[in-house]
């Protein structure tokens, strides 16, 4: 008859619930039951609401294993009887000296050997430490036992620290949800007024057609019947006149009596009052449009992501000196500025056409944009001319001097006290603008927009309407000119 195997003499209770097989590094939960520690990490990696029991589904707030050594013993008994393992009596066999054939009593910690009593007192080991084995088997045990402790105490302290991790890692995500289940409640509250707002501005504009199709028709009716009627009244004088003579002049006085009498009177025209209806309706609405035109404003100032640009000193014009660092440039030409400038003077027309690489100062950042939104702020000087945007390299150039025909400009700037928005085919003088500090250059390269705003005041200056950059690397462009100048 076989002997019963030892998973068939050891209870269920020697199983993981999970895996079903023997306990690997067993450990305990909150409510005491017991399962390998990779399959409860398994189960726990993503908890919803606190930490469950597979087996009771007891839940606790807190993640809590305690590993089970004694339980682990017995498991590794068994699996060794499974085996058809001896357990033996802890002792090793010990073979004796090969060479004095006597027992190995004594252990040389400088050699680290174990030794025979005539071993033990040969010259090589006479002035050396030596020990009875089970003493020094107490001793590096004890040492082990020591740094097995220490390890352990490591590998608890990370899991905890670990575990700790996992909990803030899970409060963030939370916190991230919210802020999101947040912003789409608020835009979703925002559309669903604003959707409102629109059916309550559509349905009153639908009742103002009605009125003024109903006003039109009964306008067009009544003089439609005062049309008919007179030209009633034409035809009969009209035969009257053919009649022969004695019968035209029977009652010819009362005939005249009754025209004399017949005053046209023309209705009163109802467009003045509707005219006044859609008056008052487009003023009800200025409000509105004011303000979606500044809550537009303001996407466009915040959205882009915030970006740091640094001057690239190998496209900058010879007359500009750029910061080592890239943070800023300055005109320091010691010659005086050229007469026609970068852009127009008083009393001259702006040329139509971009500047040229031999005359505008300019310098490029080093970052190029191909897609997404950014932004950046720039310092500007009260003294002397700048302009600040974007340039676009146009395929197949050779990437000169912006400005040149190998470049497309999208740019703002202030030249002799008149403020211009550039590009490289015209200028446009802006209306009069208090001169900003600080500008923020908005760049949306999907939609194609270059919008510029004073950073202080968070209010728009300009925006470009939408382009097309056609894949093309969009960096940010500089340009200052005249003493005192700089960004």
């Amino acid at each position: 008859m076989d002997a019963p195997s030892a998973r068939d003499g050891l209870p269920d209770e020697a199983s993981c619930p999970i895996c079903l097989e023997y306990f690997r590094d067993p450990v305990s939960i909150h409510c005491g039951h017991h399962f390998c520690r990779s399959c409860i990490e398994r189960c726990w990696e993503w908890p919803t609401a606190g930490f469950a029991c597979p087996r009771c589904r007891e839940t606790a707030p807190e993640r809590s294993l305690r590993p089970s050594r004694e339980l682990a013993r017995v498991l590794e008994i068994a699996r060794r009887l499974s085996r058809g393992e001896a357990l033996g009596t802890g002792e090793e066999e010990e073979e004796g000296c090969q060479r004095h054939r006597e027992p190995l009593e004594v252990f040389c910690k400088e050699d680290g050997a174990l030794l025979c009593a005539i071993c033990r007192e040969s010259r090589a080991h006479r002035a050396h430490t030596v020990l009875p084995v089970p003493e020094v088997v107490r001793e590096y045990q004890g040492q082990i036992q020591a740094w097995l402790q220490s390890l352990k105490d490591d590998r608890d302290k990370i899991q905890e620290l670990r575990e700790a991790e996992m909990r803030r890692s899970w409060e963030y995500l939370e916190k991230t949800e919210v802020e999101r289940q947040r912003i789409l409640s608020q835009f979703q509250g925002l559309r669903l007024s604003l959707e409102e707002h629109s059916r309550h501005l559509l349905a009153r504009l639908g009742d103002l057609e009605r009125d003024i199709r109903k006003v039109q028709e009964e306008n067009v009716t009544s003089l439609t019947k005062e049309i008919s009627r007179l030209d009633a009244r034409i035809q009969e004088l009209e035969e009257k006149c053919r009649q022969p003579a004695r019968t035209f002049l029977q009652d010819i006085n009362g005939t005249l009596s009754r025209l004399g009498k017949e005053n046209l009177q023309l209705p009163l025209s109802p467009l003045p009052e509707l005219e006044e209806k859609i008056h008052h309706f487009r003023e009800e609405n200025i409000f509105l449009e004011e303000t979606l035109r500044s809550f537009q404003d303001i996407l466009m100032f915040e959205l882009p992501e915030k970006m740091t640009v640094t001057l690239d000193p190998s496209t900058a014009h010879p007359q500009l000196l750029v910061e080592p660092d890239g943070s800023s440039v300055s005109w320091e030409s010691a010659e005086d500025p050229p007469a026609d400038g970068p852009g127009p003077g008083p009393g001259t027309d702006p040329p139509a056409h971009g500047p040229g690489p031999g005359t505008d100062p300019s310098v490029l950042g080093r970052e190029g944009v191909t897609a997404g939104r950014r932004c950046w702020d720039v310092q500007v000087a009260p003294r002397g001319s700048w302009a600040l945007g974007v340039a676009r390299e146009t395929p197949g150039s050779g990437g000169e001097t912006p400005g040149s025909a190998e470049w497309e400009l999208w740019s703002m700037g202030l030249c002799r006290g008149q403020f211009w928005a550039l590009t490289s085919l015209e200028r446009i003088p802006l209306f009069p603008i208090c001169a900003p500090s600080r500008v923020r250059v908005a760049l949306d390269y999907e939609r194609g927009q270059v919008a510029f705003f004073d950073a202080d005041k968070r209010s728009l200056i300009f925006a470009f309407p939408a382009a097309s950059f056609k894949g093309q690397s969009v960096h940010p462009w500089f340009l200052v000119w005249g003493e005192g100048s700089r960004v």
